[in-house]
């Protein structure tokens, strides 16, 4: 499902206008992005969680030349199923 048909079909089950749902799920990135970066997660009740997370540096190996490299640590976003979702979609 695209943004787009998302946005259609939220605004279709609500009977909000599709510019207003656009609205919204821009501004639940923005939300999202800044409660991302002061350290937070978030909880989206049904569907999951998001949350970030440190990765270490790492050696790690290209599998077309077998050279190992070096990975630099970094900081990544993880997203976890609830387990109500994941029950219902296996």
């Amino acid at each position: 499902m695209t943004k787009n048909e998302l946005i259609a079909a939220i605004a279709e089950s609500t009977g909000k206008t599709k510019a207003d749902i656009g609205a919204i799920l821009v501004s639940l990135a923005e939300v999202s992005t800044k409660a991302l970066k002061d350290g937070g997660d978030i909880t989206l009740g049904g569907i999951g969680k998001l949350s970030v997370a440190k990765r270490d540096a790492r050696q790690a190996r290209n599998p077309s030349t077998g050279a190992t490299i070096e990975v630099p640590a970094k900081t990544v976003v993880k997203f976890k199923v609830a387990k109500d979702l994941a029950d219902t979609v296996a």
